[in-house]
């Protein structure tokens, strides 16, 4: 699905437009930029770029003269990377004069990744700039999704848990054991999926229910970094009883919120799925195995 964004900046009317929303890592995306002037405008450029900005949350703790210690959560903002491309140079637009230009813009090999979560992500942005000289440029802007390939997981370029990769892994707590398989593999934002997790119980057990969940921590990982767990996927089941061997097929669609499995300089995400078994008056039993996150299926 293509993407598109309609403003005005210093004299000069925008639309800026990309052939999609959702950009692959090793790509070029094209696009096209229309602009009308107002008036009289030079410009040494016409550059078009994507940037990654990073945030993450952590706390600071602060001492005041009278020795009373406060800690307050800041927000921290670093600019990744920045991909520019000229698409033309010296250009000037008469009074009323409209011009348009296309372009095509690489998109990094390794991203990294949209991350939309709030104590650590990632945001991409395009931007579309009439850039002069001694005087306020002229420009418009717009959010973008780069999405992490499976190819990308498969690699080894990202860290990951130990049996994330695997179609299926081992799982154990107290006297249950067994093992949860997922097709496919890794899992995708906004994909279905199947599982079927195979238990044993050692004795006979009276449950409250049966709940399965993907979640994804995330976390800032500098010091004093916050972290938040994301529930990407759910079901419950109405079992209430579980002696010896029982397997339960599961299915349904993770979340399109992008979620990926990432590592990044201030943060990173990582995935697991969890089989809860409710026991009543007594901590849940969580039964775990790692797994990953894409957000496209396309590489």
């Amino acid at each position: 699905m293509s993407a598109g964004w309609t403003g005005s900046s210093h004299g000069v009317d925008w639309h800026l437009e990309l052939e999609r929303d959702e950009l692959l890592p090793g790509r070029l995306v094209g696009g096209r930029i229309d602009v009308t002037s107002h008036g009289a405008f030079d410009a040494r450029a016409l550059v078009v770029a994507l940037r990654a900005e990073e945030h993450w949350k952590h706390e600071v703790t602060s001492t005041d003269a009278q020795g009373h210690t406060s800690t307050r959560i800041v927000t921290e903002r670093r600019t990744l990377l920045t991909e520019p491309v000229e698409v033309a140079g010296d250009v000037h637009l008469g009074s009323g004069e409209r011009r348009t230009w296309t372009f095509k813009l690489p998109v990094p090999p390794l991203g990294p990744a949209t991350l939309e979560a709030d104590v650590a992500g990632v945001d991409w942005t395009v931007e579309a700039k009439l850039e002069r000289r001694g005087e306020f440029d002229s420009s418009i802007e717009g959010p973008v999704r780069v999405v992490q390939p499976i190819s990308l997981l498969r690699s080894g370029a990202v860290p990951l848990g130990q049996f994330a990769l695997y179609d299926a892994a081992d799982v154990a707590g107290d006297d249950v054991s067994g093992s949860v398989a997922i097709d496919p593999v890794p899992l995708c934002a906004g994909e279905p999926f199947t599982a079927m997790a195979t238990l044993h119980a050692g004795g006979s057990r009276r449950l409250q229910e049966i709940r399965a969940e993907v979640r994804v921590r995330v976390e800032a990982t500098g010091p004093g970094g916050l972290d938040e767990t994301i529930t990407a996927w759910s079901v419950t089941l109405p079992i209430v009883d579980l002696a010896g061997d029982r397997s339960i097929p599961l299915s349904g669609t993770l979340s399109g919120q992008a979620l990926p499995s990432i590592e990044l300089p201030h943060g990173r995400a990582s995935a697991t799925f969890h089989v809860i078994l409710a026991i009543a008056w007594a901590p849940d039993l969580h039964l775990v195995r790692d797994v990953a996150v894409a957000t496209t299926l396309e590489l």
